[in-house]
C-alpha cells in the first residue's frame, strides 16, 4: 500500500468537499471536526508515558440519505508518541519517539425520527489509520566497568519504531445533533477498536509498551 504523507493526507476529503460545493444543502453537509481524546494513546508497564497531543483535528462531509440515514467521512489528524526509560547492567536508556497519526473513518448514520432541530443520531463503521514522520531517538547513559563514561543519543530506526502501520479499526459512536440555522453542530462520543498496534516495544518481561488497542474521543462537528 502506497504510504500517505502528512502533505497529501487529506487530499482526497479536500476534493470530495470542493466537488459537493454546488451540491444542494438539504444532501451534502461539509465540515470541521475537532475534540480531545479521552483515552491514552500507549499502554505500558514501568517507565513509559504518552506523547500524544490532547487534541484532534479534521474536516468532515456528511451524505444525508433516505430513511433518516446518512454517510459520513472523515480526515482527522493527532499527534501521537511516547516516552520511555529502562535500566540494564549500569547503563540507562531513554526513549522518545513521536509522529502524526491520521485517521479515515467512514461511517453509517442513524437519526432518531425527532425533529430535525435537535436529533440523536447513533454511528457505525470502518476507520484506517496511518502514521507518518514517525522519527525515534535514544539517549544512552552509564558508566562501564573500566569507569569511563557513556552520554550519547541515537537515532531510531523506521522499522524498529513503526510495527504495524497503517492499522485499521471498527467504530460506533453516538451524538446529538443541533441545527441553528444555516449552522450544524454535533458532539458525540466515539469509540475504536484497533486491530493492530503501530508501537509495540518489547522487554525483558513481557510488553514494555504499546499502542492501546482501545480508543475514546469526544468530537464536535461543525457543518453547514
Amino acid at each position: 500500500m502506497a504510504a500517505i504523507t502528512s502533505h497529501n493526507a487529506l487530499t482526497p476529503l479536500i476534493l470530495l468537499l470542493l466537488a459537493t460545493h454546488g451540491a444542494q444543502a438539504q444532501a451534502v453537509s461539509p465540515g470541521l471536526k475537532g475534540g480531545v481524546p479521552l483515552t491514552d494513546a500507549v499502554v505500558g508497564n514501568f517507565g513509559g508515558d504518552s506523547e500524544a497531543r490532547r487534541y484532534t483535528v479534521g474536516l468532515m462531509i456528511e451524505l444525508r440519505l433516505p430513511a433518516s440515514l446518512a454517510f459520513e467521512a472523515d480526515g482527522l489528524y493527532k499527534r501521537t508518541g511516547y516516552r520511555a526509560s529502562q535500566s540494564d547492567g549500569g547503563f540507562t536508556t531513554m526513549g522518545q519517539v513521536r509522529a502524526h497519526s491520521w485517521e479515515f473513518p467512514l461511517l453509517l448514520k442513524y437519526y432518531l425520527p425527532l425533529p430535525p432541530a435537535a436529533r440523536p443520531f447513533v454511528s457505525g463503521g470502518y476507520v484506517i489509520r496511518h502514521l507518518s514522520a514517525a522519527r525515534g531517538r535514544a539517549r544512552i547513559t552509564g558508566t562501564f566497568s573500566s569507569g569511563t563514561p557513556i552520554d550519547t543519543t541515537l537515532s531510531v530506526p523506521r522499522s524498529v519504531v513503526l510495527r504495524n502501520n497503517p492499522t485499521h479499526g471498527a467504530i460506533v459512536g453516538a451524538g446529538w445533533r443541533l441545527a441553528a440555522g444555516w449552522l450544524k453542530v454535533a458532539p458525540e462520543l466515539r469509540y475504536t477498536r484497533w486491530a493492530g498496534r503501530p508501537f509495540d516495544d518489547q522487554g525483558p518481561r513481557g510488553f514494555f509498551l504499546q499502542s492501546s488497542q482501545n480508543q475514546v474521543d469526544l468530537l464536535v462537528g461543525l457543518s453547514f
